[in-house]
C-alpha cells in the first residue's frame, strides 16, 4: 500500500471524527454524570464492604512503515494499515471484610488481523491482600504488583502517552506474563513514603516461543534452566499530595484531580537469570536492574482545568554482556526475510531494552476545557523521548513519540493521535549502527467504565 495514500486516509478519518464531535456533546454530558457512578454493590449497611466491576477497551487504527524485510503471510510489505484491539479488560474487585481485599481481572492484548481465531481472554490477575493498617499490607497471587519504577506497574487506562514505556518493563513476557508475576508482596505508607516489595517465581523461559533459549557467544540471553526467585521493590516520596496505593498501578496523569510531585527509587534482581557462551562454555549472569524517577502532575489553573505533567526516569540495567531486545507491540507483520532484515526485527520492532543506561522523559500540557458548559472536552499535546546507550550498539538508540489526547470525558472516553519515529539498526562488520528511521501513526479510542 502506498504510504502517502494511507496517511491521507488516516487524516481523513480523524477529520470526520472531529466534525462528528458536536453531535456527541449531549452524550458526553451524560457520560460525565455516569463516570461518578461506578458499578459497585454494597455488602453491609455501613457500605465499607463492597464488590465492584470495571472494564475498558482500547480500539486502534494504525499505519506503519515496516522494518526492512517484514513479511505478511510470506509477502514483503513496506507499509501496513490495520485496525486492532490494543487492550481489553474486565475485572472484579471486592472489599469482603475490614481487612481482606480480593482482586480478579481478565483480558487480552493485541487482537489484530493476524491473531489466532480462538479464545483470547485469559486470567491476568487473581490475588488476595490482607490490610493490617495503612503502614502494612501483605498479599499474594498473580498480580501487577511490581517494583523498579513508577511505570513498571502502569495504569494502562490512565496513561498520558498512548502506550506504556517498555524501557520500564524490562522482563515483559520473558519472566512475567503481561507484566504479572506469581508473587508475595508487601506494601504500605510511612509518613510521606510509599513502599512496595515483592518476591516472585518467574515463569520458565522455554514456555515463551518468542524468546531465544539458546546461549550465544558473548551475548546474554535469558537462561533455559529452572529460574531462581526474583526480588523487586520501589520506594516513593510524596512532596505534595499522596497517591492511593489501593491498587498496584500508577496513573500517568490525574487531569488536575491531584497535585503530585514524587521521587522514586527501585530495583529488580534475579541471580543467574541469563547466560552466554564464553569460548563455548556456558556462563551465567545475574539480572541487576536499578532505576530512579521523578513525576510531576501539577494543576496550573483549576478553574480552566489546565495541568502540566512531566516524568523523568533513569534506568541502569545489567542483564549480562551485550543483552539487547527489540519489541514491536501489536505487531502487524508475521514474518521476516532474513536476507533483507535489519537488527530491529519485523514490523514496528526496535531495540528498546538492553544492558546499559537509559533516560526516559515525558511532557504534556492539558489545555482549558472547551465548548459550552465544557461539553467538548480537553486537548493535551504530549511528547516522549527515550535515549539509551546500550552496550551492544555502536550508536545510541533514540525513539520519539509525539501526540495529542482529546479527553471527551477524562479517561472514561478519550481519543489519541500518536506518531512515533524509531531508528533502524544494521550490522556493519563488528559494529551495529543506525541507518535510517521509520514512522508509525496510531489513532486510538478508549472507553472505560
Amino acid at each position: 500500500m502506498n504510504f502517502k495514500k494511507t496517511i491521507l486516509i488516516f487524516i481523513g478519518i480523524l477529520i470526520s471524527l472531529f466534525n462528528h464531535s458536536n453531535a456527541q456533546q449531549i452524550e458526553n454530558q451524560k457520560a460525565k454524570s455516569f463516570a461518578n457512578k461506578p458499578f459497585k454493590w454494597y455488602l453491609n449497611g455501613d457500605q465499607n464492604h463492597w464488590i465492584g466491576l470495571h472494564t475498558y477497551v482500547q480500539l486502534s487504527g494504525r499505519v506503519n512503515q515496516n522494518n526492512p524485510g517484514s513479511l505478511v503471510n510470506d509477502e514483503l510489505e513496506e507499509t501496513t494499515a490495520d485496525i486492532s484491539i490494543r487492550r481489553f479488560r474486565i475485572g472484579i474487585k471486592s472489599q469482603v471484610s475490614d481487612h481482606l481485599f480480593i482482586y480478579t481481572q481478565f483480558g487480552t492484548n493485541n487482537l489484530n488481523y493476524l491473531s489466532s481465531r480462538g479464545p483470547a481472554i485469559k486470567l491476568l490477575d487473581a490475588y488476595a491482600e490482607y490490610n493490617f493498617s495503612e503502614k502494612l499490607s501483605i498479599g499474594g497471587g498473580k498480580s501487577l504488583w511490581n517494583g523498579l519504577s513508577r511505570f513498571s506497574a502502569p495504569s494502562t487506562s490512565k496513561l498520558m502517552i498512548i502506550d506504556v514505556p517498555f524501557i520500564a518493563l524490562p522482563t515483559v513476557n520473558t519472566t512475567d506474563d503481561l507484566l504479572r508475576n506469581l508473587s508475595i508482596f508487601t506494601k504500605g505508607k510511612l509518613y510521606k513514603f510509599d513502599y512496595r516489595f515483592l518476591v516472585s517465581k518467574p515463569f520458565p523461559i522455554p514456555t515463551n516461543s518468542t524468546i531465544p533459549t539458546n546461549p550465544k557467544e558473548g551475548i546474554a540471553e535469558f537462561a533455559r534452566s529452572p529460574s531462581n526467585m526474583q526480588y523487586a521493590g520501589y520506594i516513593k516520596y510524596a512532596f505534595l499530595e499522596s497517591e492511593s496505593n489501593k491498587y498496584a498501578s500508577y496513573s500517568g496523569t490525574y487531569l488536575g484531580a491531584k497535585k503530585i510531585l514524587s521521587l522514586g527509587l527501585g530495583f529488580k534482581f534475579q541471580s543467574d537469570a541469563l547466560c552466554s557462551l564464553n569460548q563455548g562454555q556456558e556462563r551465567f549472569h545475574n539480572m541487576n536492574l536499578l532505576s530512579a524517577d521523578i513525576f510531576l502532575d501539577l494543576p496550573i489553573n483549576k478553574k480552566k482545568g489546565t495541568v502540566l505533567t512531566s516524568y523523568l526516569g533513569v534506568f541502569e540495567y545489567d542483564f549480562g554482556p551485550n543483552y539487547l531486545r527489540s519489541i514491536g507491540a501489536n505487531n502487524s507483520t508475521n514474518g521476516l526475510d532474513s536476507e533483507n532484515a535489519s537488527l530491529n526485527g519485523k514490523g514496528n520492532a526496535f531495540p528498546v531494552l538492553g544492558t546499559g543506561t537509559s533516560l526516559l522523559y515525558q511532557l504534556g500540557y492539558l489545555f482549558p476545557k472547551m465548548g459550552k458548559n465544557n461539553s467538548t472536552g480537553q486537548l493535551q499535546p504530549y511528547g516522549r523521548i527515550q535515549y539509551s546507550d546500550f552496550d551492544r550498539l555502536s550508536d545510541p538508540m533514540t525513539a520519539l513519540d509525539l501526540g495529542i489526547n482529546w479527553f471527551l470525558n477524562g479517561h472514561f472516553s478519550k481519543l489519541t493521535l500518536n506518531t512515533q519515529n524509531r531508528p533502524v539498526f544494521y550490522n556493519h562488520g563488528n559494529r551495529i549502527k543506525e541507518n535510517g528511521r521509520k514512522w508509525m501513526f496510531v489513532l486510538q479510542y478508549q472507553f472505560r467504565i
